[in-house]
């Protein structure tokens, strides 16, 4: 049996059992260590910044009282019953939904979206884990904002961020490409090898790229949002050949390198951020809590939820809420 067998094996293995778990996409964790900054020491929980506990509660303060403005005096059934769907998104760090308390079914928040199939793609050898295919133009984009990749991604494959933007506006703690140990590769990854390999130039790269100490205060919306390194690893979500993880495809994808992994990393990110995607469903429910349109404005409304989407290159602005709440 080949390398590639046993690796596509592990992977599918490790992604069943994590199928049910909101968590398999990277939001549960707020260690100091979330970006993998070491992979040899064990290393406790750190107690958050006081900047960051301050943000925390200003965000919750603020989520309480828009709902308070908006809710009704009188409280039927359903809305008690939607207020259990969606307690488990109210804390930061718990994304997971708890399990429903009554047999009624919950009514939607917000229109049912279509589904999205990718079209059939070019078969890849297995004999050649390193095989690229003919590089691809760098995306345009459309009259929304939306990045336009040709072939089969076309109106699939639609993030309206660019690697550079994500980088730029902040992610990832600021510590993507920060010195690290690959247990998939058995060897360091280096910052002042990744950095000049990217195709732009990130403004401040010590603290938005290879920050060694990454924190929630460099992020776009200035909280903590993924996991770490290790963690994805374990859960057989990196490539050999992008080592550092799904940003470092993107990025490349972007550039227009294609190769045997992008169908794997698209299915990735519509399970996160297409029209069913969970982190961008369970965004426009929030959104839809707390004043609908108006809500979208007010970045501290779902902050945990629009740094993940951000880290996934997608922005959640009024042209995509109306076109979710469309139904597209």
């Amino acid at each position: 049996m080949n390398e590639l067998d046993d690796y596509e094996k592990e992977r599918i293995a490790n992604i069943k059992e994590r199928d049910n778990l909101l968590a398999s996409l990277g939001l549960s964790t707020s260690s100091k260590n979330i970006f993998g900054i070491t992979a040899k020491t064990k290393t406790k929980t750190p107690t958050p910044s006081s900047a960051e506990a301050r943000r925390k509660r200003e965000l919750r303060a603020k989520e309480a009282s828009l709902r308070r403005v908006i809710e009704p005096v009188r409280r039927s059934g359903r809305l008690a019953q939607r207020e259990v769907e969606m307690k488990g998104l109210v804390e930061d760090d718990d994304l997971t939904p708890p399990p429903p308390t009554t047999t009624m079914k919950p009514q939607p928040l917000i229109p049912k979206a279509k589904t999205i199939h990718l079209a059939p793609g070019p078969s890849y050898s297995s004999s050649s884990i390193e095989e690229i295919h003919e590089r691809a133009p760098r995306p345009g984009r459309g009259v929304d904002g939306r990045l336009l990749f040709e072939g089969r991604w076309k109106g699939a494959f639609t993030p309206n961020l660019t690697p550079q933007e994500m980088f730029e506006g902040g992610a990832f703690g600021g510590g993507f490409f920060a010195d690290t140990y690959s247990n998939i590769l058995k060897s360091e990854l280096s910052s002042k090898d990744d950095i000049p390999s990217l195709p732009f130039v990130v403004p401040n790269p010590t603290k938005l790229l290879s920050n060694t100490d990454p924190d929630g205060e460099n992020n776009r919306f200035r909280v903590r949002a993924g996991q770490s390194l290790q963690e994805w690893e374990k859960a057989g979500w990196i490539w050999k050949e992008d080592p550092r993880g799904w940003a470092q495809w993107y990025t490349r994808f972007w550039e227009g390198r294609r190769c045997q992994d992008d169908e794997r990393q698209v299915r990735r990110w519509m399970k996160v951020a297409g029209p069913t995607g969970r982190f961008k469903r369970a965004l426009l429910r929030k959104l839809s809590q707390s004043g609908g349109r108006n809500a979208v404005k007010d970045e501290d409304v779902g902050a945990v939820l629009r740094q993940c989407l951000w880290q996934w290159g997608y922005e959640m602005n009024e042209i995509e809420f109306d076109r979710a709440m469309n139904g597209e």
